[in-house]
């Protein structure tokens, strides 16, 4: 924890207080919409509202929700503002947040070419029948009637959102939804008084924030959330975007929240791979146009560098969303300097985004805080009885079970047979791209101290040690699956764990057996690091040298289907394959392995035989349970839990053993 006298020092462009029209905000830390696949079911209104309570009381300044679509053709799976039991679902949001002293603004949304037809229930209308690739569908060209009722339908909506309460509304107009959808020549080719030139395409939504603006009055704040780059080959240019962020300014808007990419851009834009505060420059440049404030999102995970861009004047108010589902004190945290108590998101998408991009869709919870979106089911209270709670195994799953034990209570010791903690996530955070896992080790142990949890480094438990216990938590995860191929006994055939623990020199013509997540990143981290530091190559061009050269180095991945990267969540999946074209990764799909010899590796592909050469093959085949042999003794004497990659090793991921874990300890009671 900081010293009281130095927690002033820190961070203080985000302490200090700020105003988005009519509304004075405490500090510059906000709460961005995500939707969290509760809206519209009334058995989860109760657990959408004690999620927002929730980060009110963790202080957030303004928290924007989740879009509610201002007419049933918006879009689906969300509050609809045309329907009276919705409207009424609505109005508990404000009433919950209020209750605490929060601020909460309600987003105004439509999808228009983005919405799926089997949730709508008709064909979508956009600007113009161009197909959608993320639809898959050809949506119906909005005639001059749809436009007028569509705008009608944002004025009513905002109407609605302040007779209930909302405190602020905020009117969506990024990453390629309908107001988006208008701006851009890629998708409105419409020849009347809403297409054709750049003022003709920004008709529609500035006539929207116009017609909002009369509905609401002139003293309610509105935010608008425009696009600050589509990030889509002839879209809307910079010029432009700076022409129509002053034209909203006109027009009546109180902030500009800057999005970032359209859904159909190959341009990562929320994956780990994106630097931290990476896309805040393009927000800067249109903030130096307008003089309302400006909202930046992107990768704004830790208050050190969204601190440094508001006081450089990038931004003046930060609006990330997924960081409030790895901390729900987030802010809390901040104002009061206890960065090392910081739970910080770690742009991972399994449990967030990658549930809404499944049907039918899941409730959104967070990786690394399982308990994001259920905080009803497991509200933060001690057990009933205090237990002798053992955790074995200090991975990610260990390491939640120990602090949750311990959060309720519990007299817990944590025995970890390695010199370090951390398991699958110490590796993983060595793949380019993926050091935010570090942060989740270090907030975990961070997290055992507070709680005083004993932990035991290079220790296996004795049958004896462990029967002292009330409860056993077992989560000793997996270990590398090794498929007994013909000369997979060679001295060249190593496993991805030693590899990523250094365990193993590198080779140079390297075939990779296995095309799922962990052959993805076994192939990047070697592609990735044939080549000198970003440092170090910084430095040679300063110095004038020659860029330092490259290792020669071949990559060959082996994937047994037709497809490879299975296990990666979708909306990272894309990312990781593009980064492995870019490395020049080779992939062989329909390759089955007949044999390992000293210098290659023998496949039949696609019917025919082909000898790859190979000084280094690296078995990326899956994983198995870490066996333990005193299970079933300790079961006798104490309450055994197996959870994560020790219960099923099939299909685990960090997310469902984090979760496992978690729940296991909440449960001691």
């Amino acid at each position: 924890m900081v010293a009281p006298q130095n927690v002033l020092r820190q961070f203080q462009a985000l302490r200090q207080p700020g105003q988005i029209g009519s509304l004075t905000l405490p500090h510059r830390i906000l709460m961005g919409s995500m939707h969290m696949g509760l809206e519209r079911n009334p058995e989860y209104i109760e657990r959408l509202c004690t999620f927002y309570r929730d980060r009110a009381e963790g202080m957030a300044a303004l928290i924007i929700t989740g879009g509610a679509v201002v007419l049933p053709e918006g879009g689906g799976e969300m509050y609809v503002l045309t329907n009276p039991e919705h409207i009424d679902m609505l109005a508990k949001l404000p009433e919950a947040v209020h209750a605490v002293g929060g601020r909460i603004a309600l987003q105004l949304f439509h999808a228009g070419r983005y919405a799926f037809s089997e949730e709508i229930g008709m064909q979508p209308v956009a600007p113009s029948a161009i197909p959608s690739r993320l639809t898959r569908e050809t949506p119906r060209a909005m005639t001059a009637e749809d436009i007028a009722r569509t705008i009608l339908g944002f004025a009513n909506a905002a109407s609605t959102a302040k007779r209930i309460g909302f405190d602020a509304i905020e009117i969506m107009g990024s990453e390629g939804y309908l107001l988006n959808q208008f701006l851009s020549p890629l998708t409105n080719v419409r020849d009347d008084e809403y297409g054709g030139d750049f003022d003709r395409r920004m008709r529609m939504p500035l006539d929207v924030v116009r017609a909002v603006r009369a509905a609401v009055g002139a003293e309610y704040p509105i935010i608008f959330r425009m696009s600050g780059a589509d990030l889509m080959p002839d879209s809307t240019t910079e010029e432009e975007t700076i022409r129509f962020a002053q034209a909203l300014v006109e027009a009546g808007v109180d902030a500009l929240n800057i999005g970032i990419g359209w859904h159909e851009s190959r341009v990562p834009t929320v994956q780990q791979v994106v630097p931290r505060g990476g896309f805040a420059a393009v927000a800067g440049r249109i903030r130096q146009h307008v003089s309302v404030p400006v909202l930046g999102a992107n990768r704004l995970n830790v208050p050190e560098v969204a601190d440094q861009l508001v006081a450089d004047g990038y931004l003046d108010f930060i609006a990330p969303a997924r960081p409030w589902l790895a901390d729900a004190e987030f802010a809390r945290k901040i104002l009061i300097g206890d960065r090392q108590g910081l739970n910080v998101c770690i742009a991972c998408n399994q449990s967030c985004l990658d549930h809404t991009l499944v049907k039918p869709y899941q409730p959104v919870s967070c990786l690394v805080n399982p308990r994001a979106g259920q905080e009803s089911e497991w509200p933060l209270v001690k057990a009933g009885a205090r237990r002798r709670v053992a955790v074995v195994g200090g991975g990610p799953a260990g390491l939640a079970a120990a602090v949750a034990a311990a959060m309720r209570g519990h007299a817990v010791t944590l025995y970890e047979r390695d010199r370090e903690l951390g398991g699958q996530f110490r590796m993983a955070g060595r793949i380019p791209g993926k050091a935010e896992f570090y942060e989740t080790i270090r907030y975990y142990e961070e997290m055992l101290e507070r709680f005083a949890v004993t932990v035991t480094m290079q220790t296996e438990p004795t049958l004896d040690e462990l029967s002292s216990y009330d409860d056993v938590i077992v989560a000793v995860g997996v270990e590398p699956r090794r498929p007994s191929l013909p000369g997979e006994d060679l001295p060249h055939v190593v496993t991805y764990a030693q590899i990523l623990t250094g365990q193993v020199q590198v080779g140079r013509d390297i075939v990779i057996i296995g095309a799922g997540g962990i052959g993805c990143d076994v192939a990047t981290y070697l592609a990735e690091h044939r080549h000198a530091t970003p440092e170090a190559t910084s430095f040679f061009r300063a110095q004038r040298l020659a860029e330092p050269a490259s290792l020669a180095r071949h990559i060959t991945v082996l994937a047994r289907s037709e497809r490879y990267g299975h296990g990666i969540g979708r909306s990272t999946r894309w990312v990781v394959k593009q980064e492995m074209q870019r490395l020049g990764v080779d992939v062989l799909t329909s390759a089955s392995v007949c044999e390992i010899r000293q210098d290659s590796v023998v496949i039949d592909h696609a019917g025919e035989n082909k000898v790859i050469p190979a000084d280094q093959v690296v078995l990326c085949t899956g994983q198995e349970s870490a066996s333990v042999d005193w299970l079933d003794d300790v079961a006798k004497k104490a309450r055994v839990h197996v959870v994560g990659g020790a219960r099923e090793s099939r299909g685990i991921n960090a997310a469902r053993a984090i979760r496992e874990a978690f729940a296991a300890a909440y449960g001691i009671e």
